[in-house]
C-alpha cells in the first residue's frame, strides 16, 4: 500500500489552504494512506477534512529538543512512507526527510534543497493552495487546483440550524460578522458597518461570531449597536456551519476567512498590507472581495467607509 506523508506547520488556515493538495492525492491514490504531521493548534481543522487517515501533532513553532525530533523521527520511519511533502521550505524539516530514508522528498526551494529528491519553486504573488497544489508536480500530477472543500458532520450542520432558531433568525437569512482580534479592526469601525448595513436591510438580522479572542471587542461593539444577535460556535465545524448558513461574511484576515472560501458564502475580507490578496484568496471569484490596507498601514487605517462600498459595489 501507498503512503504518504505531509508536512504542514501552521494555522488551521494554512492548513485549509492545503486541503485542495491532499484531495487530489487522495483522488489520484484512493487506497492510499495519507497523513499529516501538524501543529496542536491546526489539529482541529482535520474534523473538516476526508481525504486524510492520520494526523500526528507536533508543534513546529516550539523549541524542540533534539529528542522531540527524534521522536517524530521514528514515528516516520515506523510507517515507511513511499513519499513525504513539505508545505514550508525549512532546513530542519529537510533534515527530518533525509533522516527519514523516504525515496520520495518533496519541498519548495530553501536552504536544505541538497536533501530533497524534488524542489519547486513558490511564487508569493500566486494563490497559496495553487503553489501548494503545484508540489504534486514531482509526483507527475499536474492537475489545475481544485477549490477548498470541507466536510461537515451532521451534527455540526445541525447545530448551525438550532443556533439560528434560538437567535430568532427566520428565513430571510442573516448577514455574519468575524470581528476578530480586539487590537485588528477597532470596534467603532465594526459598529460604523454594522449600522449602515441594518438602515440598507433592516429586515437582515447582523450576527457576531463571539471567539476567546475578542470578548473585549464584542463587550464595546454590543454597547454601540445593542441590536446585534452574537452566536458562539464551539469548534471548527460549528463555526464553518455556521458560516455556510450565512448570506453574507465579514472578516478579518485568518482562518475564519479561509473557512468562509471553503463553503461559499459570499465574502468581504478585510486585509493587512502583508501578503497580497492574491496569494489568500481565489480573488478571481466574483462572490470574494476584499480591501487590504496599504504598505505601512494597519488594519484600523482602513476606513469603514471604504469597506462599506466594497460590500455595496454592484
Amino acid at each position: 500500500m501507498m503512503r504518504i506523508l505531509a508536512l504542514v506547520p501552521g494555522s488551521p488556515g494554512d492548513q485549509l489552504l492545503f486541503f485542495p493538495t491532499l484531495d487530489t492525492l487522495k483522488q489520484q491514490y484512493p487506497h492510499a494512506e495519507i497523513d499529516v504531521v501538524v501543529e496542536p493548534r491546526a489539529m482541529a481543522a482535520y474534523r473538516i477534512c476526508q481525504s486524510v487517515n492520520r494526523v500526528i501533532k507536533f508543534d513546529f513553532s516550539d523549541r524542540n529538543s533534539l529528542s522531540d525530533f527524534g521522536n517524530l523521527l521514528g514515528t516516520i520511519r515506523d510507517r515507511e512512507y513511499n513519499a513525504a511533502i513539505s508545505s514550508q521550505p525549512r532546513l530542519s524539516l529537510d533534515i527530518l526527510f533525509w533522516l527519514s530514508g523516504i525515496a520520495k522528498r518533496i519541498s519548495f526551494a530553501g536552504q536544505g534543497d541538497f536533501l530533497l529528491t524534488d524542489v519547486i519553486t513558490a511564487d508569493p504573488t500566486t494563490y497559496e493552495a495553487v503553489q501548494n497544489h503545484n508540489l504534486l508536480i514531482a509526483l507527475d500530477i499536474e492537475k489545475p487546483c481544485p477549490p477548498i472543500k470541507v466536510n461537515l458532520p451532521k451534527i455540526d450542520l445541525d447545530w448551525a440550524t438550532n443556533e439560528q432558531k434560538r437567535l430568532g433568525i427566520q428565513q430571510s437569512g442573516f448577514i455574519l460578522l468575524n470581528c476578530g482580534a480586539y487590537a485588528n479592526y477597532p470596534d467603532e469601525s465594526w459598529a460604523e458597518i454594522a449600522i449602515n448595513m441594518q438602515v440598507k436591510l433592516p429586515n437582515l438580522p447582523i450576527v457576531v461570531i463571539d471567539s476567546v479572542n475578542n470578548a473585549n471587542l464584542i463587550k464595546q461593539l454590543n454597547t454601540k449597536v445593542p441590536s446585534l444577535l452574537i452566536a458562539s460556535p464551539s469548534d471548527i465545524g460549528k463555526l464553518t456551519a455556521f458560516i455556510a448558513a450565512a448570506n453574507l461574511f465579514i472578516c478579518t484576515e485568518g482562518d475564519a476567512m479561509q473557512l468562509g472560501v471553503a463553503v461559499g458564502t459570499a465574502l468581504v475580507a478585510i486585509l493587512s498590507s502583508s501578503t497580497p490578496a492574491a496569494a489568500l484568496l481565489p480573488i478571481a471569484e466574483k462572490r470574494i472581495k476584499y480591501v487590504q490596507a496599504i504598505a505601512g498601514q494597519t488594519l484600523s487605517d482602513i476606513s469603514p467607509k471604504t469597506v462599506l462600498e466594497k460590500i455595496w459595489e454592484a
